[in-house]
């Protein structure tokens, strides 16, 4: 089983895991090409994002936003729907329920950092919060284990 995972923002945090393991994450830019070569490089199973909402609270600060994140999500969601690939959208609050509280006391954090040299950004720390709360809710009706918050 393949999980390409999204925090879309200005830049666009991912993560990929296969068959058990982070294989590989990092940021794109702000840049619709390369969010979408991601899908097309892994071609995931299921591909997992961050929705965006806009609160009522906010909506007046973000006057004339372009709303970049809404495009990302759409590159995303067209070209996973063409690919047939499944498809889930996850609020942004389900972070803190992922079990994935701070950077410093994951296995899966310091899995991550090693494969990027040390080059995680926020987004990629969102992303991978995103993964272990599928992997801990959704991925259940796969048989998917989430990954061990400490390794034994």
């Amino acid at each position: 089983m393949k999980i390409l995972v999204f925090d879309p923002g200005e830049s666009t945090g991912w993560v990929f895991w296969e068959d058990g393991i982070v294989v590989s994450g990092g940021t794109c830019g702000k840049n619709h090409r390369e969010v979408a070569d991601k899908i097309h490089i892994f071609n995931p199973d299921i591909v997992v994002f961050e929705r965006f909402n806009l609160y009522p609270g906010k909506a007046q600060s973000l006057s004339w936003n372009t709303f970049y994140p809404c495009e990302v999500i759409g590159v995303i969601r067209y070209i996973a729907e063409s690919a047939n690939m499944e498809i889930v959208e996850q609020a942004p609050s389900v972070k803190k329920y992922s079990g994935l509280v701070r950077k410093n006391e994951s296995w899966l954090w310091d899995d991550l950092k090693a494969k990027m040299q040390g080059k995680v950004t926020e987004h990629t720390w969102d992303a991978l919060q995103h993964l272990q709360y599928y992997l801990r809710n959704g991925g259940k009706a796969y048989g998917l284990e989430p990954a061990p918050l400490r390794k034994s």
